[in-house]
């Protein structure tokens, strides 16, 4: 008995001593990766805030947004363990959740940007139809902000509230072009500048603006409908992947696991990946047409 508790003594102080080690090294790693986490977590919040705040004009705090991150990424991470019952597909889960955020972001605003858009030959009109009512390029604005659909008159809306407080029209529209971030709108912002710089018939500027715009997006409607096919082959060919995978995981659940498990499996899904990112932005550059 002596001999057997001996024996024992040894192995209880290793794991004792493992045990510390990792405690310590945990320790060491949380301290060490704090602060570099702290300070990408602030930068992303910064960004967040200024696409919702200044681009989306969606009052949304930023750190909203960090704490559905950080709750899309535990359940998407536990939802890769289920499916896969390994630690990569709990990687690839609070991956997707770490990018999700910005993809949902992006997709707002550029859904906003089509609508502007979309919207912005009738804000033309209608700033045309109140200059040749007798208003000012002030007041036909306001007529924009307070009559127009949503989301232009927001931004007219905000354009005016600057102006309001004191910033110069000609700084308002600079500000207004910069924050769209659209050709169309930085056209007639920078028109209506030439304006107020050298004169002229405010109506008939406005009219060419207009004609001009919708010009523009004829051509960018035709562009978008012959290169149609080609960004829906782009966007198939990011999805069949994981569509083609959740088949075979109906079919044969455990050699779909194997591939999250083993060696050469992991080596495959890496392959597949690299391969799938490499088309897909091979398609998205073909059919990316500026005019």
């Amino acid at each position: 008995m002596m001999g057997a508790s001996a024996s024992s003594n040894p192995d209880s102080l290793g794991m004792i001593v493992s045990s510390m080690v990792m405690f310590l090294g945990a320790g060491a790693a949380v301290y060490l990766g704090y602060l570099p986490l702290r300070a990408l977590i602030s930068h992303q919040e910064q960004r967040y805030g200024t696409i919702l705040r200044t681009n989306l004009l969606i009052d949304v705090g930023p750190r909203t947004v960090t704490v559905l991150s950080g709750a899309g990424m535990v359940l998407l991470g536990f939802c890769g363990f289920v499916i896969t019952r390994s630690l990569v597909g709990v990687m690839i889960g609070m991956a997707v959740g770490v990018f999700l955020p910005s993809v949902v972001i992006r997709y707002l605003r550029r859904r906003r940007l089509e609508r502007l858009e979309e919207q912005l030959v009738g804000g033309i009109q209608t700033l045309a139809s109140g200059v040749r009512a007798g208003l000012n390029l002030v007041q036909s604005m306001e007529l924009v902000a307070r009559d127009g659909p949503i989301p232009l008159r927001q931004e007219f809306a905000h354009l005016l509230r600057e102006y309001e407080y004191g910033v110069s029209l000609e700084e308002a529209m600079n500000n207004a072009a910069v924050r769209i971030g659209s050709g169309d709108f930085g056209l007639l912002f920078a028109a209506l500048l030439t304006h107020r710089q050298r004169g002229g018939d405010l109506g008939l500027t406005l009219d060419r603006i207009g004609e001009s715009v919708r010009e523009i997006q004829r051509l960018e409607n035709r562009v978008k409908t012959l290169t149609a096919q080609g960004r829906a082959t782009a966007r198939w060919l990011g999805v069949m992947p994981l569509v083609v995978l959740g088949i075979y995981y109906l079919i044969d659940p455990a050699g779909v696991r194997r591939l999250f498990i083993d060696d050469i499996g992991k080596l495959i899904l890496l392959g597949i990946a690299l391969l799938n990112v490499v088309g897909f932005l091979w398609v998205k550059k073909v059919v990316s047409i500026d005019i």
